[in-house]
């Protein structure tokens, strides 16, 4: 894939990478009902931290493909019960766009 162009492509590319990644890890995992998941619902809740690890790792390498550079996604907010961009499904899509655009 030819990465995009514009700090607004890639943020956009980086954010369907990283719904992608989650649904294949959805099928990966045999969790159907994640997929019903909308934008405002929590998936930390509904996942355990061996697969938060597990979704950041693929969601870094997917975005790495997607935007031809490796993105740092971890950072301490990730596994933190209250503030994990994870707790809204909408916000872990945009935490991967913003740091795509942050560099």
């Amino acid at each position: 894939m030819t990465p995009p162009t514009s700090t607004s492509s890639r943020s956009e590319g980086a954010a369907a990478a990283a719904r992608a990644t989650l649904d294949r890890l959805i099928e990966t995992w045999g969790r159907p009902e994640l997929s019903a998941l909308g934008p405002e619902d929590d998936l930390f809740d509904r996942i355990d931290s061996f697969a938060v690890v597990e979704l950041l790792l693929e969601t870094e390498s997917e975005v790495e493909k997607t935007v031809g550079r490796y993105v740092p996604l971890a950072d301490e907010s990730i596994l933190d019960s209250t503030g994990s961009p994870l707790r809204r499904l909408q916000g872990w899509f945009d935490y991967v766009a913003d740091a795509v655009a942050r560099g």
